[in-house]
């Protein structure tokens, strides 16, 4: 057994050893480096948890291909596990039962491994991934809290921190946490991050602009997914201020065409596209090179977050077949999954609602997508990133004459975050006579 300094012993040399802590911090901090493990990977076969960590990594990719190249390591994970200690085996099976689909299994035994070793922060990293996938915000809060006291300093691990206080609206606490982060490293990305959330949903519009372009500097080494997403809030406070040519431009130069096949890139730039429709911009004919592509990936099913993205974006772009096709096996996958899934309960009427949604039919989109208002969260993401979904409930509801239940969600959403234009331009849309007399 080698000793290491982000994850537990392993069964492994000293070099590869050493591979899975340069590993650790490169998966912790998002650098472009990332993929080079795969290599160290390749030259350690007979090292069980080196091997599933490079299967997690592929599965990362959220894509079919990433989980058929996912499948030689974990054989080979599987096969030398007998080898691993009890430790390693129950990392490794965790990781195993994320590739068979049971998502729950794998972070309910990552928690329960976490809790007899702590300081293995790299398995509470992803921990925490799975949770914000499965909308457990209180169980990224729980490995982040878990892990911190035994990496006291470290700024990735205060930046965990830092993002499960803000997703349990713990905000003040989390500021706090993101910046003794980046007190520790000015580039952590993640951190930076946090404290953007905390912004966002305070409404800090002007200082959430101000304090991500400061630290933009520090985005170039890190992963395609990490510097995008950066950008995307960058956008998102742009909106907030009405300043929709500066959004949009934020979307040409940073969110669309780097990786145009990544699913992260996809779902980012769908969200952007979407927003900025929805505030009345004419975005062109950007809609139809991201819908080919969305069109190109098939039905995957591998989040539900991620399907409510494809859907909309397949639509607006006028893919008709390929909406058909993952509607379809949408619902199909929902059946299997169980009527009290998230999926069966959540995904599939919401789906249907944006679907609607963005081909015009607002009726339906509002009648749809209201009764999944409440139970969001079910379906991963962020509070942020699930907005949109209100946003798009809020602007059909009205185009509908729903001006009471409008009014309702637009006076609470002003009051948690004042001051924003657009809310109190909706808001006195529905304060208006003629809204309320129907004319």
């Amino acid at each position: 057994m080698i000793n290491t300094q982000f994850t537990i012993p392993v069964t492994a040399s000293a070099e590869a050893a050493h591979a899975l802590d340069r590993f650790a911090l490169d998966f912790m901090g998002y650098s472009k480096t990332l993929g080079q493990y795969f290599a160290a990977a390749d030259q350690a076969p007979e090292a069980p948890l080196v091997q599933a960590y490079a299967g997690a990594l592929h599965m990362a990719l959220e894509a079919n291909t990433g989980l058929a190249a996912s499948r030689p390591y974990l054989a080979r994970a599987t096969a030398h596990a007998p080898n691993a200690s009890g430790p390693e085996q129950q990392v490794i099976r965790a990781i195993l039962d994320w590739s068979a689909g049971d998502h729950v299994g794998a972070l309910c035994g990552l928690l329960r491994h976490v809790h007899e070793a702590p300081r293995d922060i790299l398995a509470a990293k992803w921990g925490q991934y799975l949770a914000f996938n499965l909308g457990r915000a209180d169980d990224m809060l729980r490995f982040a809290t878990l892990t911190t006291p035994h990496h006291e300093g470290l700024a990735e691990a205060h930046g965990m921190l830092a993002f499960g206080l803000e997703q349990t609206h713990q905000l003040q606490a989390a500021e706090e946490e993101g910046r003794r982060a980046l007190s520790a490293k000015r580039s952590d990305a993640w951190a930076q991050h946090a404290v953007a959330h905390v912004m966002e949903t305070q409404g800090r519009v002007d200082e959430g602009i101000a304090f991500l372009m400061a630290h933009s500097d520090t985005w170039a080494d890190r992963s395609v997914f990490m510097r995008e997403h950066n950008w995307w809030h960058v956008a998102l406070f742009h909106l907030d201020r009405e300043h929709t040519g500066a959004a949009l431009a934020v979307f040409d130069q940073h969110l669309w065409g780097e990786w145009p096949e990544f699913g992260q890139e996809q779902i980012g730039a769908v969200s952007a596209l979407w927003r900025l429709e929805l505030r009345g911009v004419d975005v062109g004919a950007r809609w139809t090179a991201l819908g080919a592509k969305i069109a190109e990936r098939g039905p995957e099913h591998v989040w539900p977050f991620h399907d409510m993205h494809y859907v909309y974006g397949l639509a607006r772009a006028g893919e008709d077949e390929a909406l058909r096709e993952l509607m379809v096996s949408l619902e199909a996958h929902a059946l299997r999954m169980g009527p009290g899934s998230a999926w069966a309960q959540v995904a599939v009427p919401l789906a249907r609602g944006l679907s609607a949604h963005a081909q015009g039919r607002f009726c339906v989109a509002a009648e749809a997508i209201g009764p999944c208002i409440t139970q969001l969260q079910r379906i991963g993401g962020s509070h942020a990133q699930r907005d949109v979904f209100v946003q798009t409930w809020v602007d059909a509801a009205i185009k509908t004459g729903e001006i009471t239940a409008a009014r309702h969600l637009l006076q609470q959403r002003l009051a948690a975050r004042p001051n924003i234009p657009v809310t109190m331009r909706l808001l006195s849309q529905c304060l208006a006579p003629s809204a309320v007399s129907g004319g």
